[in-house]
Protein backbone atom coordinates (compact mmCIF):
# COMPACT_ATOMS: atom_id res chain seq x y z
CA UNK A 1 0.00 0.00 0.00
CA UNK A 2 2.78 2.42 0.94
CA UNK A 3 4.66 1.57 -2.27
CA UNK A 4 1.51 2.35 -4.30
CA UNK A 5 1.23 5.76 -2.66
CA UNK A 6 4.91 6.47 -3.34
CA UNK A 7 4.44 5.33 -6.94
CA UNK A 8 1.50 7.70 -7.37
CA UNK A 9 3.46 10.56 -5.81
CA UNK A 10 6.54 9.91 -8.00
CA UNK A 11 4.44 9.65 -11.17
CA UNK A 12 2.56 12.83 -10.33
CA UNK A 13 5.66 14.86 -9.54
CA UNK A 14 7.57 13.58 -12.59
CA UNK A 15 4.51 14.04 -14.81
CA UNK A 16 3.70 17.57 -13.68
CA UNK A 17 7.35 18.67 -13.73
CA UNK A 18 7.89 17.14 -17.17
CA UNK A 19 4.66 18.64 -18.51
CA UNK A 20 5.60 22.11 -17.28
CA UNK A 21 9.08 21.90 -18.78
CA UNK A 22 7.81 20.40 -22.07
CA UNK A 23 5.10 23.08 -22.32
CA UNK A 24 7.64 25.82 -21.59
CA UNK A 25 9.84 24.44 -24.38
CA UNK A 26 6.89 24.54 -26.79
CA UNK A 27 6.26 20.79 -27.06
CA UNK A 28 3.18 19.45 -28.82
CA UNK A 29 0.97 18.36 -25.92
CA UNK A 30 -1.81 16.75 -27.94
CA UNK A 31 -2.57 13.03 -28.13
CA UNK A 32 -3.91 11.23 -31.19
CA UNK A 33 -5.41 7.74 -31.39
CA UNK A 34 -2.10 6.51 -32.79
CA UNK A 35 -0.06 8.03 -29.99
CA UNK A 36 -2.53 6.61 -27.44
CA UNK A 37 -2.05 3.10 -28.85
CA UNK A 38 1.72 3.57 -28.91
CA UNK A 39 1.49 4.75 -25.30
CA UNK A 40 -0.39 1.61 -24.15
CA UNK A 41 1.97 -0.70 -26.03
CA UNK A 42 5.03 1.15 -24.71
CA UNK A 43 3.81 0.82 -21.10
CA UNK A 44 3.37 -2.95 -21.46
CA UNK A 45 6.77 -3.31 -23.14
CA UNK A 46 8.43 -1.11 -20.51
CA UNK A 47 6.98 -3.22 -17.67
CA UNK A 48 8.50 -6.35 -19.18
CA UNK A 49 11.80 -4.59 -19.98
CA UNK A 50 11.91 -3.20 -16.41
CA UNK A 51 11.94 -6.75 -15.00
CA UNK A 52 14.38 -8.01 -17.64
CA UNK A 53 16.77 -5.20 -16.69
CA UNK A 54 16.68 -6.32 -13.05
CA UNK A 55 17.48 -9.87 -14.09
CA UNK A 56 20.14 -9.10 -16.69
CA UNK A 57 21.92 -6.68 -14.36
CA UNK A 58 21.92 -9.20 -11.52
CA UNK A 59 23.21 -12.09 -13.64
CA UNK A 60 25.99 -9.89 -15.02
CA UNK A 61 27.01 -8.72 -11.55
CA UNK A 62 26.75 -12.17 -9.94
CA UNK A 63 28.33 -14.00 -12.91
CA UNK A 64 25.42 -16.45 -13.05
CA UNK A 65 23.01 -17.41 -15.80
CA UNK A 66 19.35 -17.02 -16.73
CA UNK A 67 18.57 -20.33 -15.02
CA UNK A 68 18.81 -18.45 -11.69
CA UNK A 69 16.05 -16.02 -12.68
CA UNK A 70 12.31 -16.42 -12.37
CA UNK A 71 9.59 -14.05 -13.52
CA UNK A 72 5.93 -13.87 -12.59
CA UNK A 73 3.03 -11.93 -11.14
CA UNK A 74 2.28 -11.15 -7.50
CA UNK A 75 -0.44 -8.93 -6.06
CA UNK A 76 -1.02 -7.15 -9.34
CA UNK A 77 2.66 -6.60 -10.14
CA UNK A 78 5.21 -8.24 -12.39
CA UNK A 79 8.38 -9.42 -10.68
CA UNK A 80 11.85 -10.80 -11.31
CA UNK A 81 13.60 -12.98 -8.72
CA UNK A 82 17.18 -14.19 -8.67
CA UNK A 83 17.93 -17.21 -6.51
CA UNK A 84 21.56 -16.44 -5.66
CA UNK A 85 22.81 -14.19 -2.87
CA UNK A 86 24.85 -11.12 -3.78
CA UNK A 87 26.57 -8.24 -2.09
CA UNK A 88 24.33 -5.27 -1.34
CA UNK A 89 25.94 -2.96 -3.87
CA UNK A 90 25.13 -5.42 -6.68
CA UNK A 91 21.58 -5.82 -5.43
CA UNK A 92 21.13 -2.03 -5.32
CA UNK A 93 22.54 -1.55 -8.83
CA UNK A 94 20.18 -4.22 -10.18
CA UNK A 95 17.25 -2.79 -8.23
CA UNK A 96 17.75 0.77 -9.52
CA UNK A 97 18.89 0.10 -13.10
CA UNK A 98 15.29 -0.03 -14.48
CA UNK A 99 14.54 3.31 -12.81
CA UNK A 100 17.38 4.80 -14.80
CA UNK A 101 16.89 3.02 -18.14
CA UNK A 102 13.09 2.89 -18.53
CA UNK A 103 12.19 5.76 -16.21
CA UNK A 104 14.64 8.62 -16.05
CA UNK A 105 16.16 8.27 -19.54
CA UNK A 106 12.82 8.28 -21.44
CA UNK A 107 11.52 11.06 -19.18
CA UNK A 108 14.51 13.31 -19.89
CA UNK A 109 14.57 12.33 -23.57
CA UNK A 110 10.84 13.09 -23.83
CA UNK A 111 11.32 16.51 -22.30
CA UNK A 112 14.40 17.25 -24.44
CA UNK A 113 12.68 16.10 -27.65
CA UNK A 114 9.42 17.82 -26.81
CA UNK A 115 7.60 14.48 -26.75
CA UNK A 116 4.83 14.49 -24.16
CA UNK A 117 4.26 10.81 -24.94
CA UNK A 118 7.75 9.71 -23.90
CA UNK A 119 7.85 12.11 -20.99
CA UNK A 120 4.66 10.55 -19.59
CA UNK A 121 5.92 7.02 -20.22
CA UNK A 122 9.10 7.90 -18.34
CA UNK A 123 7.10 9.46 -15.49
CA UNK A 124 4.95 6.33 -15.17
CA UNK A 125 8.04 4.11 -15.19
CA UNK A 126 9.66 6.31 -12.52
CA UNK A 127 6.56 5.68 -10.43
CA UNK A 128 6.79 2.01 -11.33
CA UNK A 129 10.19 1.89 -9.64
CA UNK A 130 8.77 3.12 -6.30
CA UNK A 131 8.97 -0.34 -4.75
CA UNK A 132 12.58 -0.71 -5.85
CA UNK A 133 13.42 2.71 -4.41
CA UNK A 134 11.77 1.79 -1.12
CA UNK A 135 13.73 -1.47 -0.86
CA UNK A 136 17.00 0.36 -1.49
CA UNK A 137 16.02 2.98 1.08
CA UNK A 138 15.35 0.30 3.72
CA UNK A 139 18.80 -1.31 3.25
CA UNK A 140 20.68 1.97 2.69
CA UNK A 141 22.62 1.80 5.98
CA UNK A 142 23.90 -1.72 5.41
CA UNK A 143 27.51 -2.13 4.37
CA UNK A 144 28.02 -2.31 0.58
CA UNK A 145 29.53 -5.78 1.06
CA UNK A 146 26.63 -7.12 3.18
CA UNK A 147 25.17 -10.28 1.68
CA UNK A 148 21.63 -9.85 0.31
CA UNK A 149 19.20 -12.47 -1.00
CA UNK A 150 16.22 -11.39 -3.11
CA UNK A 151 12.91 -12.44 -1.54
CA UNK A 152 11.33 -15.13 -3.74
CA UNK A 153 7.68 -14.27 -3.07
CA UNK A 154 7.48 -10.62 -2.01
CA UNK A 155 9.09 -7.29 -2.85
CA UNK A 156 12.27 -7.01 -0.80
CA UNK A 157 15.22 -9.03 0.30
CA UNK A 158 16.85 -10.84 3.17
CA UNK A 159 19.96 -9.23 4.63
CA UNK A 160 22.60 -11.54 6.14
CA UNK A 161 25.04 -10.36 8.75
CA UNK A 162 28.16 -12.26 9.75
CA UNK A 163 28.20 -13.62 13.28
CA UNK A 164 31.10 -12.14 15.17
Amino acid sequence: MVANLWALLLMTVAGVLGFVVAYALGADISFSLTSSLIFLLAIVVCLVVHELIHGITWIILTHTGFRHLSFGFMTGAVYCHIDVPMVKRHYVIGALMPLLLVGIVPWIAGIAAGSLLWMIIGAIMIGGAAGDIMIVWVIRKESPSTLVYDHPKEAGCYVYHKND
